[in-house]
């Protein structure tokens, strides 16, 4: 499948397969923070502009949707098990990134643009969406403002993979790059935000 993927000649009976694997990888990774996210939408950036520019808006339009899915979620359980195992656990490592009620009251003033930083961030979505949990951020207002930074997450990276497929024409060769860029992107903005906490 890989390689009928990586050639744009082949039977597009695979894309929508590779699309659902897209939008399983970003939920997992954002609900079990193991799999760079951003640089799977990266990849499939670029593949899906070999293919056309209709499949890239398709990879913007699966990852923005898991991204907002995955969050929705993660925010119900943090509102549900405030006090259970998982949302204990959670509500911990929040509180070891920053003071929950200061980000809860940036959330109140501030709720889009808290949500789009937290997002683009490495490190700093399940502090804010902990604090939104928490310090009774409402949801109705939190499933509405979130649509935004799962946009611009989406597109950030999809832009990434622009910049991979401009490299080189080979579909291969594109991806690599690609997630080259997505995982320097992830790691850069990490080692920025650490330097500024000390």
């Amino acid at each position: 499948m890989l390689t009928d993927l990586l050639d744009p000649a082949a039977h597009a009976d695979h894309w929508p397969w590779a699309l659902v694997l897209l939008l399983a990888a970003v939920v997992v990774g954002a609900l079990l923070p193991v799999l760079p996210t951003g640089a799977a939408v990266s990849a499939m950036a670029a593949l899906g502009h070999h293919r056309s520019w209709l499949s890239l808006g398709e990879v913007v339009v699966v990852g923005a949707a898991a991204a907002y899915a995955a969050d929705v979620v993660l925010y119900a359980l943090l509102l549900r098990g405030a006090h259970t195992g998982p949302g204990r656990r959670l509500r911990r490592r929040a509180e070891e990134h920053g003071r929950l009620d200061e980000l809860g009251a940036r959330l109140s003033r501030h709720d889009v643009t808290t949500l789009v930083t937290s997002r683009l961030l490495p490190g700093a979505r399940i502090p804010v969406l902990a604090a939104a949990a928490t310090t009774g951020y409402p949801a109705v207002r939190f499933a509405v403002a979130n649509a935004v930074p799962a946009v611009c997450w989406a597109v950030a990276y999809a832009a990434l993979g622009l910049a991979g497929r401009a490299v080189g024409d080979r579909p291969w060769v594109s991806v690599a790059v690609a997630v080259a860029f997505g995982l320097a992107a992830s790691g850069l903005t990490g080692l920025v935000r650490r330097l500024r906490a000390r």
